[in-house]
């Protein structure tokens, strides 16, 4: 009681510093432009959704590549203290449906557009959106693009996939390296896992093309970071797929993201409720309690569950309820990899006839190749090492 009180309090605190920020703001000029983002959205059995934001325009997703420390760190800082507009009104047009729909306190807007006519052959389903009115802000209309997956009636399956250390390297069970990447504003300064690329791209194949097979991708990392893992996405050709990400900041029912299980599992539920004729391949790692919540998935969609693939992060030393979630998936029958490569997996996956079997030596072919290069880098720096010493 105490703490939900004490909650309550400070949401009232930082409301009153959010209005009081932008009332200066206002009389002194300072408000910026806004600027319409869109995120990729997917269908539900009550219509398509997608969700987008209102903020203003700090230059950060339209920042350059840059080796500067402090570059980065100011634009990353940047990044996570966002000015939301809320209030904003966003028309929306898809399949012959239009509409509008309103910002909420945090700038986010969430829309179901129902029963539009579409093109089943077609992955993605475009829907028009215009940025109508921003309250206090002068602009002229602002368009914007957004996507929503529509799965094929020939997909055989989905894949829910984690990010961090799964799909891109973090480091986040280290807390500095974590953000000592995160502060690197860029998607060309983070690195993907070799095979992931090829990997990714076999399970999403099939009878309608190379992206038959939805991927979804699901993390606790904040929608302030949509931007950067859709680029990485597309500058290492990793099939792109609607993003569940957390909200980052502080409402009326959590305290800054919530909780990492309770996210994670939520949203993997709504994706698998969505989607009513697909069964799942879950991909993670094994520094965030993935195969917990796998398991967990699992137990409550029994049958639902092809496969999991976990990343070891942790060099073999699974933790204990890491390990039990393991155990709990293997006595449900439902096949699990467990390997600092992807190797593994792909071996599962062409196996089972859930991808091509030359996706084992492709991504072989990938990892080998990383370690020459890391070797290769060793090398010089050793060299290097020894010219200095000289």
């Amino acid at each position: 009681m105490a703490h939900d009180k004490f909650h309550s309090i400070v949401h009232r605190a930082e409301g009153l510093w959010d209005r009081a920020r932008f009332h200066a703001k206002r009389a002194t000029g300072l408000l910026g432009t806004p600027i319409l983002l869109a995120y990729r959205g997917f269908q539900t059995p009550d219509g398509l959704w997608l969700r987008g934001r209102v903020i203003e325009d700090q230059g950060v997703i339209s920042a350059e590549h840059t080796e500067s420390i402090l570059g980065n760190v100011w634009l990353s800082l940047k990044r996570y203290e966002t000015d939301e507009i809320r209030g904003a009104r966003i028309a929306y047009s898809a399949g012959g449906v239009t509409g509008e729909v309103t910002t909420d306190e945090e700038g986010y807007f969430d829309l179901t557009i129902e029963h539009p006519a579409r093109s089943e052959a077609a992955p993605w389903l475009p829907v028009e959106l215009i940025l109508i009115h921003a309250p206090y802000y002068d602009l002229r209309p602002l368009g914007a693009k957004a996507e929503i997956r529509v799965v094929s009636p020939k997909a055989r399956f989905g894949v829910i996939s984690d990010i961090d250390d799964t799909i891109v390297k973090t480091g986040a069970t280290n807390f500095l390296k974590h953000w000592r990447t995160v502060a690197a504003n860029s998607a060309r300064s983070r690195t993907a896992f070799p095979g992931v690329t090829h990997l990714y791209r076999a399970l999403a194949e099939g009878e309608a093309g190379p992206q038959t097979n939805p991927i979804f991708y699901v993390s606790s990392s904040p929608w302030n970071l949509f931007d950067l893992f859709e680029r990485f996405m597309v500058l290492h050709d990793i099939p792109l797929g609607p993003m569940l990400l957390k909200d980052f900041g502080l409402d009326a029912t959590k305290w800054l993201t919530g909780g990492h299980d309770d996210h994670k599992l939520k949203m993997i539920e709504r994706i698998i409720s969505a989607h009513p004729r697909l069964s799942f391949v879950l991909i993670g790692d094994s520094g965030q309690r993935d195969a917990v919540i796998y398991a967990e998935a699992a137990r409550r969609y029994p049958g639902r569950v092809l496969a999991v693939y976990i990343r070891d992060v942790t060099g073999g030393h699974l933790a204990e309820e890491a390990d039990e979630g393991v155990l709990a998936l293997q006595r449900a029958g439902i096949p699990v990899t467990v390997a600092p490569t992807l190797e593994t997996a792909a071996h599962q996956a062409a196996e089972a006839g859930l991808a091509r079997s030359s996706v084992i030596g492709e991504v072989r072919a990938a990892i080998e190749q990383r370690r020459r290069e890391e070797g290769d880098s060793e090398d010089s720096a050793g060299d290097s090492q020894e010219t200095s010493r000289s």
